[in-house]
Formats: C-alpha cells, structure tokens, sequence
C-alpha cells in the first residue's frame, strides 16, 4: 500500500464486493471502514460498500449505512447497470462521484443491450448537452473502445495486474493512457431489429394453377 501511495499517480480502495460474490464469502463492512480510516488521507478515493447482483434494497441500505454512520469524505455509491434508472437519480443527488458498475444480465460491456442501458443513464447524468453533472468512475473498464465514448472520469481494470507476467506492462499502460474520454456524451438512437409484420395476401383458388 505505501509503495503505490509513493509510485501511482493517485489511488483508489476497491471494497472487493465482486471478489466477495464470486467466492461466496461475506465480509464485516465495519472492518472495512477502520480500514478506510487509517488511510484516509492518503487515497483518492473509494467504494461505498455493495452488493453485486443483490437488490436495491440491499445496496440503498448500504448507502445510508455510509451516510449516517460514517464521516467519510471520499466514498463513492456503485449504481449497477442492472438497477433502475430512478436508482441512479437519488445517488446524483445526493453523490458528486459515483461509480458504474456492470453486472446481471447486463454483465458484458459493450453489447448491445449494455449499450442501450447506458445510453438512458447518461440521459440522467448528463445534462442536454450531454455535459455530465457528476464525476464517473467506471468499473471494470479500460477499454478504448468503450470509454472514448462515454464521459468517464476514471476507470479501472485487473488487466495489467493479470497479465503483467506475460506482456509489456509499460506498453499496456500507454496503449490506454493515450486515449481519453470525451468531455461530453453523443446521445444515441437505436432502432429495434425485429419487425414483426402480417401480409394479407388474398387466397388463390387450387384450381388456378391447373388452368
């Protein structure tokens, strides 16, 4: 921890609520927070606890945990891709950072139905210009390919870390430093693919093609 306070640029606290979900273990979030307090001063910032996959019952109720029980400056809420847009609307209002997390059904970043879902929260994050009115972080994204589009703030990704050993770490880092996300969103339109239609073509008598 105090080697990436004195090499990184800046640093932020995951609170590991997907390492939590995919191993199926639970955590002491009280734990969490006496941690957060002894580096405080040193982070930029970090994640609200949530749950992933759980219900917005579930994570609202963490968010006010946060909010009336600890004096913390830098936490940043998750809002799930998978969770309503009404969601999203309290956490801007009450939240200047918040961070986008992509998980259920809309799991896989940059498919179609991710792309249309993030589309409707950037009509509630940004204003008509397409200007965003909070700062975002996006989860589990460093993808060119994504971010030059959206408006983020920062990202992040476990790419580097995962492949450190077989790929320059260096070169990874400056394939995605030298890009960077638009200062605005271009709303977008979509169109749906299926159509369904009935043609009402008269019957023709059999003996018509017997003539």
């Amino acid at each position: 921890m105090n080697k990436s306070f004195n090499v990184c640029q800046g640093t932020i606290i995951d609170n590991s609520a997907f390492s939590i979900r995919r191993g199926g273990k639970s955590i002491d979030w009280d734990d969490y927070y006496n941690f957060i307090s002894t580096i405080h001063e040193d982070i930029d910032f970090f994640f609200i606890p949530d749950v992933i996959d759980g219900t917005e019952l579930e994570n609202d109720l963490l968010v006010d945990d946060f909010m009336n029980n600890h004096y913390f400056t830098k936490g940043v809420p998750v809002w799930h891709v998978n969770e309503s847009t009404d969601r999203l609307q309290r956490l801007i209002i009450n939240f200047d950072f918040i961070a986008i997390g992509s998980a259920g059904d809309y799991s896989t970043l940059g498919s179609e139905k991710w792309e249309r879902k993030m589309d409707k929260a950037m009509r509630v994050i940004c204003d008509e210009n397409g200007y965003p009115e909070v700062k975002i972080h996006m989860l589990r994204c460093l993808n060119p390919k994504i971010f030059t589009r959206f408006p983020f703030y920062s990202g992040d990704s476990t790419t580097i870390a995962q492949n450190h050993s077989v790929s320059n770490w260096r070169r990874m880092i400056e394939n995605i430093e030298k890009y960077d996300s638009p200062k605005r969103y271009r709303f977008r339109t979509f169109y749906d693919t299926e159509c369904l239609f009935s043609l009402n073509i008269p019957e023709i008598p059999r003996d018509h093609y017997l003539t």
